[in-house]
C-alpha cells in the first residue's frame, strides 16, 4: 500500500498516511487516506487530501475541510472503497 508523510502546519508533526484510494475530480487530484498506525484498528478516521502543485513538479497535500468540496469528493472516494467502514 502506498504511503505519504503529511506535516501538520500547526504542530510541525509528521504523520504517515496510507492511501486507500485516489480520484481525479473536477480537474483536481484527491486522496482518501488514514493514518498508517490506524489501519489495524476497527475504528479509523479517514481524511480527504487535495493535491496542490507548487511549481509544476512538487506537490503538497492539504486536508479538504470545505463542505461544498468535501461532500461530493468523499462520496466518490467512498464508492471506490465500499468494503471499508470509515468515519468521515
Amino acid at each position: 500500500m502506498e504511503t505519504i508523510v503529511f506535516t501538520f502546519e500547526e504542530t510541525g508533526e509528521d504523520v504517515e498516511f496510507a492511501i486507500l484510494s485516489s480520484l481525479e475530480y473536477d480537474e483536481e487530484t484527491y486522496l482518501l487516506a488514514v493514518e498508517k498506525e490506524e489501519l489495524e484498528l476497527d475504528d479509523m478516521t479517514a481524511y480527504v487530501l487535495k493535491a496542490i502543485s507548487l511549481d509544476g513538479e512538487d506537490v503538497i497535500y492539504e486536508i479538504v475541510d470545505d463542505d461544498d468540496e468535501l461532500l461530493p469528493v468523499s462520496e466518490k472516494l467512498m464508492e471506490l472503497v465500499e468494503d471499508i467502514d470509515i468515519d468521515m
